[in-house]
């Protein structure tokens, strides 16, 4: 705490970082201002703002000749990226090193210092105040390296087996299997049914009150599919198409890999973070994307062999909803997506141009039937248009 109070004494501000422990300032008896009343409350919102527009805006920033990541990894007539907006708001590095990078700048404009010093923060924090008082013309004291060490994504680490998994496809069924008995009559024999795609198991009988109304009323008998079950649609036909899509998806990472286009989309106002997130592509072409091409092509699979009248997603996971409807979309089958659960941004609200559901609707378990029946209606007349 010396080194503090010796600044203090010459008339620097103290500033806790976000998270730090202030005990020690405490103890010491050295005045000093948390991040949260140095940049205030405007401050902190800012930044969550640019984390979030920046995992937005990424995937439209042009990389390699005029072309955007949402071009390059366009997958049979539908840019996967569309399925991977949270994945790349929630668990890869950039959005975040983005946050802490506006942080940094808050910090110098509120403060307008003409020197800054950095003790006992992280290796990454400390390299992006570092970045963001070149930015703005300050002098930052201290060592920090020229190159930061990648961090770590905080979703899940990609997949490395591919080729095993290729070689596991080849065991699949040659045909899907025979779709489940139905959970709600309804309609003549052989008709085709409504397809209800839900989370779990639990979810059907918590919307068994609607599947009963709703068959009723559509004289349509109602199938029910938990997503977990999907990979039992994983013919070998849809093993090759998986494949097929693994094997693009890692040529575009090998095509970007080392890129200028890529290094410079890593950057918030004048901040630079490519090396810290060097890992994000990675983590997003071998890890989400070929989990969202498994999706559409076992859910296509699924349509191909149930023929439904209309699709109800009940899926709350929004890049798996997005990967199901753009399923839908190729099949020309008509989707209602439902939530059962709290308000939440609809589909229109997104990062990248896709497949939509001819409806977005709230419902919870006791509530009115009747506008989701007047919507499936409407879905299973637009299917039977696109057939």
């Amino acid at each position: 705490m010396e080194p503090a109070r010796a600044r203090r004494r010459d008339g620097a501000s103290v500033v806790a970082w976000a998270g730090a422990d202030t005990a020690p300032l405490e103890r010491a008896g050295v005045p000093f201002r948390t991040l949260t009343e140095a940049v205030g409350t405007d401050g902190l919102a800012a930044a969550d703002a640019a984390a979030r527009t920046w995992a937005r805006v990424w995937g439209r920033v042009p990389l390699v000749e005029g072309r955007s990541l949402r071009d390059l990894v366009e997958w049979r007539g539908t840019s996967l990226l569309w399925a991977a907006e949270v994945f790349v708001r929630t668990a890869t590095t950039g959005p975040d090193c983005a946050r802490t990078a506006e942080r940094c700048l808050w910090l110098l404009e509120r403060l307008a210092p003409t020197e800054v010093d950095g003790a006992g923060l992280t290796p990454a924090d400390s390299l992006l105040l570092a970045r963001a008082c070149t930015a703005r013309g300050v002098l930052f004291h201290g060592r920090v390296p020229a190159v930061g060490r990648p961090r770590r994504p905080p979703g899940p680490v990609p997949a490395r087996g591919w080729p095993r998994r290729a070689f596991r496809s080849l065991l699949g069924p040659a045909r899907p299997p025979a779709l489940p008995p139905p959970v709600a009559a309804g309609g003549p024999a052989g008709a085709s049914p409504l397809l209800v795609l839900v989370a779990g198991s639990e979810d059907v009988a918590t919307l068994g009150p609607l599947l009963e109304t709703t068959s009723r009323d559509l004289c349509l008998p109602t199938v029910a599919v938990p997503t977990r079950d999907l990979p039992r649609w994983l013919t070998r036909r849809a093993a090759r198409s998986v494949a097929e899509g693994e094997a693009f998806l890692r040529e575009v990472l090998a095509r970007l890999r080392g890129t200028p286009g890529l290094h410079e989309s890593y950057a918030h106002r004048g901040v630079g973070f490519a090396d810290l997130a060097s890992r994000d592509l990675e983590a997003l072409l071998l890890g989400r994307l070929p989990e969202a091409v498994r999706l559409i092509e076992a859910t296509a699979e699924l349509l191909a062999a149930a023929r439904p009248a209309a699709v109800l997603v009940v899926v709350p996971a929004r890049d798996d909803r997005r990967a199901i409807l753009a399923a839908c979309t190729r099949a020309r089958v008509c989707a209602v997506a439902l939530r059962l659960s709290g308000p939440e941004p609809d589909d229109a609200d997104r990062a990248d141009a896709g497949p939509l559901p001819l409806a977005s609707l709230g419902w919870q378990p006791g509530a009115e039937a009747t506008p989701v029946v007047a919507r499936l209606r409407e879905a299973a007349r637009g299917t039977v248009e696109a057939r």
